[in-house]
């Protein structure tokens, strides 16, 4: 855990914690948990944080999101819940730059002109835990839906929710992005969401393959959510339907209307390709 609360009950990171000046009075940072914990310094292979001791009252309640391992879902919920916590206490963020373009098989990169020097401009690194704990400051990215579960399955959640994703001249929570596709749908047609790609989970319940196109579903009783891929990406896509139906995904896409059915409103998520999805 790399953040706590303190006596006060403000809350602070492990790296930004001193004892004289904060005193040794620490609390979990999970709102349904608060049981006391104690810091931790770091050395040659761990970076500073806290901890419960395992012992009386500072044993991790059940609903703490420090307590096990999470599933994705439950991942992704504390992130909401911790970011928005973060937030309200100032607590540094980490600016990610989001960048999928290397998924698309439509993408041609730029031809950049030839500079005779050896100060070129790197990109910036893919963000992963070690990233996250240790160098913060340093210019990093998502540009795979692969690095995004990657992330969500290994890093704890208080160190995702400090994630802040710059894209199209936004600064958006990780937290915004990530969602059931029931809660994606809900926004979308509620006006509250980005003109990005967002990241949806659900089962899938239904593979329609037509000539001209194919559709994934995860739908229910009221409307539709449905991943759909044209002809022209045939090619780029290899799952059989078995590989699909009633596993659990993460597919990214930009999210639009279908108001074909009037009484039964669906939301579509076109993907290219099987780099558009990850299995859970």
């Amino acid at each position: 855990m790399h953040s706590a609360i303190l006596s006060d009950g403000h809350l602070i990171t492990a790296n930004q914690y001193y004892p004289e000046k904060h005193g040794v009075i620490l609390y979990c940072m999970d709102q349904s948990c608060k049981v006391p914990v104690h810091y931790v310094k770091g050395d040659a292979t761990n970076t500073p944080h806290f901890k419960t001791s395992g012992k009386g009252e500072s044993i991790h309640k059940e609903s703490c999101g420090f307590a096990k391992k999470l599933s994705f879902k439950e991942t992704v919920s504390k992130v909401s819940e911790y970011q928005e916590s973060i937030s309200e206490q100032g607590i540094r963020e980490f600016l990610v730059k989001l960048n999928m373009d290397k998924i698309d098989p439509d993408y041609v990169p730029k031809e950049a002109p030839v500079k005779d020097t050896e100060k070129e401009k790197k990109p910036p690194k893919e963000i992963d835990e070690k990233l996250l704990k240790e160098k913060p400051e340093v210019a990093s990215s998502l540009s795979s839906l692969k690095s995004i579960k990657k992330l969500f399955q290994s890093v704890s959640p208080d160190l995702l929710a400090s994630i802040i994703i710059s894209i199209k001249g936004n600064r958006i929570p990780i937290s915004k992005l990530i969602c059931h596709y029931q809660d994606a749908h809900q926004l979308f047609w509620e006006g509250d969401t980005f003109d990005v790609p967002y990241f949806v989970y659900g089962i899938v319940e239904k593979v329609t393959r037509r000539e001209k196109v194919w559709y994934i579903n995860l739908s229910s009783k009221d409307y539709y959510f449905t991943l759909v891929i044209f002809e022209k990406y045939f090619k780029h896509f290899t799952y059989r339907d078995e590989d699909l139906l009633n596993h659990e995904i993460l597919a990214t896409g930009y999210l639009r209307k279908n108001e074909f059915q009037k009484d039964k409103p669906s939301t579509e998520m076109v993907i290219k390709s099987d780099k558009y999805i990850e299995f859970l």
